[in-house]
């Protein structure tokens, strides 16, 4: 059966790492919000980037996403999914009705780290985009802005990205297999 699996997570938390290591092995095509961003938002994710440009990156991967379903491939979306649905709900039901019209299941895989963790690998990535969010008030605006910590509102399963990729990796397919 073809997945809609949204890998969801704060930004920097090694999602992108994860579905690298995960896609190969499901045979899935992976569409990364990061690789459009910032094409038209370099450095920017403020609020003219929330509200003007993120829809429309969003729309376009699920656009794609939608077209590899209906050829028959699992697609893997790589964004951190968890924020942008607790702030905007209508992404809730975007996927959903995206998995029913193409015949997918929509599975989420959240991933999931302690804040001191995510701090060094934000540090660590070096982007420029995260130097604000490294100072004392651009981390408790980006805690609270990227909702970090907070739930995801569609059933998922939970991957703690602290553990090594191969460890990560082992629970993913162990749970695509069970589901």
């Amino acid at each position: 059966m073809k997945e809609l699996i949204l890998i969801s997570g704060p930004p920097g938390c090694g999602k992108s790492t994860f579905t690298d290591a995960l896609a190969p092995k499901i045979r899935a095509f992976v569409l990364d919000k990061d690789c459009i961003d910032d094409l038209f938002s370099p450095n920017d994710r403020g609020a003219h980037y929330t509200k003007e440009i993120e829809p429309k990156v969003l729309q376009g991967l699920l656009n794609l996403a939608e077209r590899n379903l209906n050829l028959g491939h699992s697609v893997i979306i790589d964004v951190p999914w968890t924020h942008i649905m607790l702030n905007s709900p209508e992404w809730v039901e975007k996927n959903q009705t995206l998995a029913q019209k193409t015949g997918a299941e929509l599975i989420v895989l959240e991933c999931t780290l302690s804040e001191e963790t995510l701090r060094k690998r934000l540090a660590m990535r070096g982007l420029k985009r995260d130097q604000a969010k490294l100072t004392p008030e651009g981390w408790e605006n980006f805690k609270k802005h990227d909702r970090i910590g907070a739930k995801n509102p569609l059933p998922h399963f939970v991957i703690n990205v602290e553990d090594p990729v191969k460890i990560c990796l082992k629970k993913a397919l162990e749970f695509l297999r069970n589901t």
